[in-house]
């Protein structure tokens, strides 16, 4: 008899658990898939679809404008899409807008990397605890040969296309036989 009422009693939490299983009850820490592929918006580059579940943090966004009114720097958005899914969302619609992939890397961090005309866009996509971020890096492409001299293999100064804005606008150029990046030792 205690047999009976134990298989009766494990059956009756099996069909109870079978039962939630087939609920509709999202999960909340659960990344949702994005809407629609094709839902997007533009953001700072006009030729940069992107997915409509995502949001720019704009305290991240840096962008000037270029002499041909064409737009270098990066944008970064945040948003509930898994990794794996907004990485093939980008890429479906980069290439609908004429980018042609060049490189993907997938992992933790996933980087794609697109070409069009004279322009790339990097993009990194990171999955965070609760969301995914997105970095959008659009640049002009340097011309074959930019930013080396001939000869020593170093950097040369005024040789690198100009925006409206730089990271350190008013940086001495390193001088000296050397070239390169120098070492520096911190003071205490």
């Amino acid at each position: 008899m205690r047999k009976l009422v134990m298989a009766a009693a494990l059956s009756a939490t099996l069909l109870t658990v079978q039962g939630c299983s087939s609920t509709s009850i999202p999960n909340p820490f659960e990344p949702a898939p994005p809407a629609n592929v094709n839902e997007v918006y533009f953001g700072e580059f006009r030729d940069v679809p992107v997915p409509s579940d995502m949001s720019e943090q704009t305290k991240y966004t840096a962008v000037s404008q270029n002499a041909d009114g064409s737009k270098s720097g990066t944008q970064v958005f945040e948003g509930r899409i898994d990794r794996q899914s907004l990485v093939n969302a980008m890429i479906h619609n980069m290439t609908r807008q004429g980018w042609a992939l060049r490189s993907v890397f997938r992992g933790q961090r996933s980087v794609l990397l697109f070409e069009k005309g004279d322009r790339n866009a990097i993009i990194g996509i990171t999955d965070g605890q609760a969301y995914s971020t997105m970095e959008v890096w659009v640049t002009q492409r340097l011309a074959d040969g930019a930013g080396v001299s001939s000869g020593a293999g170093t950097a040369s100064e005024g040789t690198y296309p100009t925006g409206n804005f730089s990271v350190a606008p008013n940086a001495p150029v390193p001088s000296g036989s050397g070239g390169g990046v120098k070492e520096q030792g911190l003071s205490q």
